[in-house]
């Protein structure tokens, strides 16, 4: 049996803030290093023409487009694209890109390497007509060395060819395209080498942490030198609170590695209520002149899992309150941005959620610095699948996407875990390492293998985390020896695995668990059933099934693209029962809920649905009732939620299940004046109360310690009469990445929201800004979420807006036909 292991270790943003040089100049005596964003001034054409890679190569009628890019989510979806409903009908295809560039002579005694945080996929590489590589696995980010092929002083092509066009890759939209971040990056011959600083611990205290840093200087000059380096680390009020000072001589054309010792006192730890991050500044020192120069953020906390009581950090017992999440932005396909990332997890984080697992693929180092920064621990997972297939059903015999992984695992896996592992292994907010997720490998003695081949490669690379992978069918699991390998034993709802904690616990004590995915249940905002429905009446495993509200339908045939609100449409278990087992359980350490957010692709329903309704959020980021149970089980402050919406003309004296989420300790519910009664929330998580419906107003007021600290509020509607639009910020910096989103909400003639509008709205933007993208959340919609239109979703839509680098003020209006119209201005600078 696996013992239980305390891991205690200082962790680094590794994706580094560099200082730039104040000149253009790269001698020894200058801070060289220059880290440049390569994002804008790309030309982009689909198809194939090799001979773009070529420097003389005319791309002049290509588009201009800027990167992150992702040109499926531009569409057309079409039900026959061979992406199919795994990849939400979206178009592959080969694209090709291109960046003219010059480089100042004095650079030619630097190093300049070129980064692609993800290209999606089978992505090749050339400079200047020199063909650098491919890498096929299209979310490992990977770089290359371009200094042997650069005109100095002259003018540079870089060439990429993309190649999506044999699909499904994957069982979920993945985009295509260079659709994460780019850097050229420019250093000192001697230098801090590619993921060359690595941080650890021997202690933490709480007077002092020793910090252990290992630094990898590379000096690719043809001579040995003597230098020194200089790590020094500050707190978050820029006051130096450690320092180490070391001298060494490096061979020409060699690496060394330096270790070096430091104590911080009074460590302040990183947490997800204190995400506290110091700033670790490594210099590398030539003849008293700094040459080399990186700044990272650093933060100081502790992790433990035990077979009894789950889950530790920094000496306290919590629970994971998480979420799965793929990497699509929704209306933005695969193409990362930076602020819609960041909206999206501060509303995970008002929801209460502490923890994210990077479903199922290494993630942007975007996501991670949020993650560090705003306090949410990860599970950073490496693969969706390995070699084999499912050993049951009409199955092919390997992998689960025709064109994914498996073709390239045997080759590949080993290079793009080591990159995942060195890129991200100093981030403070990851506490797990997954190598894989349902991986049908799982059943065999052979996966057990590869198992151990990759944890191995894990623990080279970084020994102070635990290792798990996301296992259904965990019966199959247990036979082959796989599930007990792992460091932490992670169950998905898969075959019943849900259902199998205190069975196994009693075989299997000395194991560690933690629900990597659970549950899987449907909703869809707005929307609602009194009948309970299940995915799948006799799945292997069991079920726990949700008893109907009400013996007749109360709201009659919705479309099957549709699912109900109530927490009563799901695959095995409810959010509440799951919850309530991980809660209840002390060695569970936690759970993550599939998913975070409605996400593309996958979908079980058919044409036209582009899209999964899994999430608590949809994808326009506007919550469902489910994210208001979450809230009122991971939350303190006081709350109350009660649905459905109170619109319901024609069912006049119906009796409506009305039901409460709060964290009080009490709910009244009012309707018209007339109380219905308080009830006891005790350990219930929910309450609910028949209402015959009468149009008018209906409250819950939550009550604490016999007081009342919260109630919600909700009113008939009458028809729709007006628009309103809530700006998530009104200054947005002219970068020509940051964006503003609009909410737009159909309201009545008294400002009361009307939850069944689907009024089409016309959208327009003017000054230095573009409309990066429209959504409305519905399942079902054909609508391109590339344009200037959208029909609100029951009574709701939103419009992305993205600034230019030209800056003054922007405004957006929104009509509708028979509707005020209205406007919101934002300010670019």
């Amino acid at each position: 049996m696996i013992k239980t292991i305390t891991f205690l270790r200082v962790y680094l943003i590794i994706s580094t803030i560099v200082f730039i040089g104040c000149n253009t100049t790269n001698s020894s005596e200058d801070i060289s290093r220059q880290k440049i964003k390569f994002d804008f001034d790309w030309k982009f054409t689909k198809g194939d023409f090799p001979e773009a890679a070529e420097l003389t190569f005319n791309d002049s009628q290509w588009e201009s487009v800027d990167v992150p890019h992702d040109w499926s989510i531009a569409g057309p979806f079409l039900k026959e694209n061979p992406a199919g409903n795994v990849g939400a009908y979206a178009p592959g295809g080969i694209g090709w890109y291109r960046k003219n560039f010059t480089l100042d002579k004095s650079d030619k005694d630097s190093k300049v390497t070129i980064e692609f945080g993800g290209v999606y996929m089978n992505s090749e590489v050339w400079i200047n007509g020199n063909y650098l590589g491919k890498r096929p696995y299209g979310y490992i980010s990977f770089n290359y060395d371009l200094t042997p092929y650069l005109n100095f002083g002259g003018e540079n092509v870089l060439s990429v060819r993309v190649d999506n066009s044999k699909e499904p890759s994957a069982r979920w939209f993945t985009g295509s395209g260079i659709y994460r971040h780019v850097w050229l990056v420019k250093t000192n011959k001697l230098h801090v080498e590619r993921y060359g600083v690595y941080v650890t611990t021997s202690s933490i205290t709480e007077d002092n942490a020793v910090v252990e840093i290992n630094t990898q200087v590379l000096n690719g000059l043809e001579d040995s030198k003597e230098f020194t380096l200089v790590n020094k680390v500050y707190d978050a009020n820029n006051q130096l609170v450690a320092e180490h000072q070391s001298q060494a001589n490096i061979l020409g054309n060699k690496e060394q590695k330096i270790l070096q010792n430091l104590t911080i006192s009074n460590p302040n730890l990183w947490s997800p209520e204190n995400p506290y991050l110091y700033t670790l500044k490594t210099e590398v020192r030539l003849n008293d002149e700094v040459v080399d120069e990186v700044s990272t953020n650093m933060g100081v906390r502790s992790i433990k899992f035990t077979a009894d009581k789950g889950f530790f950090l920094n000496g306290e017992n919590i629970k994971l309150k998480g979420v799965n999440n793929h990497s699509d932005l929704g209306a933005l396909g695969a193409a990362m941005n930076d602020k819609v990332l960041e909206r999206r997890l501060k509303i995970l984080k008002e929801m209460g959620c502490n923890a994210i697992r990077t479903a199922h693929n290494p993630p942007s180092t975007v996501l991670l610095d949020l993650c560090d920064k705003m306090g949410f621990m990860v599970m950073d997972e490496a693969f969706d699948e390995w070699i084999e297939s499912w050993p049951f059903g009409n199955k092919k015999k390997e992998g689960k996407a025709e064109f994914g992984y498996h073709l390239y695992f045997e080759e590949w896996a080993e290079k793009d875990l080591t990159e995942l592992i060195r890129r991200d292994r100093n981030h403070p907010s990851i506490v797990l390492w997954s190598v894989g997720n349902e991986i049908p490998d799982a059943c065999f003695e052979e996966g057990t293998e590869r198992l151990k081949v990759l944890m191995d490669v894990v623990r080279r690379e970084d020994a102070t985390r635990p290792i798990t992978c996301g296992i259904t069918h965990m019966h199959l699991a247990n036979e082959s020896g796989f599930a007990s390998l792992l460091d932490v034993t992670g169950y998905n709802g898969g075959g019943g695995s849900a259902f199998m904690y205190e069975k196994d616990k009693e075989t299997y004590p000395e194991r560690k668990f933690v629900a990597t995915e659970v549950p899987h249940t449907f909703q869809t905002r707005g929307v609602y059933q009194s009948k309970s429905w299940v995915r799948g009446k006799n799945p292997l495993g069991g079920i726990m099934e949700v008893p109907d509200l009400t013996e007749e339908e109360v709201f009659g045939e919705i479309s099957k693209y549709y699912s109900s609100s109530y927490d009563n449409s799901m695959v095995r278990i409810s959010a509440r029962d799951s919850w309530r087992r991980t809660r209840d359980f002390p060695y569970m350490a936690g759970e993550f809920r599939w998913t975070g957010f409605d996400y593309l692709g996958e979908s079980m329903f058919g044409w036209p649905a582009k899209l999964w309704n899994f999430g608590i959020i949809d994808m326009c980021g506007f919550p469902k009732d489910t994210y208001y149970f979450y809230q009122s089980q991971w939350t303190e402050e006081p709350m109350v939620h009660i649905l459905p919406h109170w619109n319901w003309e024609g069912k006049e004296g119906v009796e409506i299940p009305v039901v409460a989420y709060s964290n009080c300790d009490s709910v009244e519910l009012i309707l018209n004046g007339k109380s219905l009664g308080k009830k006891e929330m005790g350990d219930l998580m929910d309450l609910m109360w028949k209402v015959p419906y009468e149009a008018g107003t209906i409250i819950a007021k939550g009550f604490k310690d016999g007081k009342m600290v919260c109630e919600k509020v909700i009113t008939t509607a009458g028809a729709p009469a007006r628009i309103e639009l809530l700006a998530d910020t009104k200054v947005i910096n002219a970068n020509g990445q940051d964006v503003v989103h609009v909410e737009v909400n159909i309201l009545d003639a008294n400002n009361n929201f009307v939850p069944d509008a689907f009024n089409q709205i016309k959208f327009t933007v003017e000054g230095e800004a573009t409309i990066l993208a429209v959504d409305n959340g519905d399942p079902k919609s054909e609508e391109s979420f590339v344009g200037d239109t959208r029909k609100a979703f029951n009574g709701k839509c939103i419009i992305i807006v993205k600034a230019t680098k030209k800056g003054g003020p922007i405004t957006i209006t929104a009509e509708g036909e028979g509707l005020k119209g209205a406007q919101v201005v934002a300010k670019s600078i």
